[in-house]
């Protein structure tokens, strides 16, 4: 599903100082792609990782996501020297709720990046963008991401268990912030 307009993006710098949160440049695409490669990475994801026609392809997939209403991808940066170090991303369900996506690139980790990326996305999105709703779905063996919803004011609201990749069971945690009252 998606909104039933385009995705307008941020007016304003969305940044704490120590990251922002931006669009997209196709100078990130070489860390976006060693990223979805890295091994902890892929433990977490159900995405293929980056391939190079997948990485051609990257930036009118991501222009096609904000004008279609489907997605917001954007990279998280250094507040400095704009190096990307993760990327964030709103996945539309409707026009007013969203599920919130990030992952944070191995030389970053442990620094607190994902709680920063995911607060200043949500300010955007339940302000700005006049969501009601967003949503974080975590695999509950993820530690590190359970710690950035609850971290960030989202609340546990369901849990769901279905099969994996592997053929297993997975568990997934659905939390969830709302809009303050307007």
């Amino acid at each position: 599903m998606a909104r039933s307009l385009p995705v307008p993006p941020p007016t304003s710098v969305l940044s704490d100082g120590v990251v922002v949160v931006r669009l997209r440049r196709a100078s990130d695409l070489d860390a976006i792609a060693e990223a979805s490669h890295d091994p902890e990475t892929r433990r977490w994801l159900d995405d293929t990782p980056m391939d190079g026609e997948a990485r051609g392809a990257s930036m009118a997939r991501v222009e096609e996501a904000w004008r279609s209403g489907r997605a917001a991808p954007l990279v998280v940066a250094d507040a400095v020297t704009d190096a990307p170090v993760g990327i964030v991303n709103l996945q539309f369900r409707g026009d007013d709720v969203a599920t919130v996506a990030y992952s944070v690139f191995p030389a970053s980790r442990g620094r607190g990046v994902a709680p920063r990326a995911v607060g200043l996305l949500s300010g955007w999105a339940l302000g700005e963008l006049g969501l009601e709703r967003l949503l974080i779905e975590v695999d509950e063996a993820n530690a590190a991401s359970l710690r950035v919803a609850v971290k960030c004011r989202f609340e546990r609201v369901a849990a769901r268990t279905g099969p994996d990749a592997e053929g297993g069971r997975r568990t997934t945690v659905v939390f969830a912030r709302r809009a303050p009252r307007r």
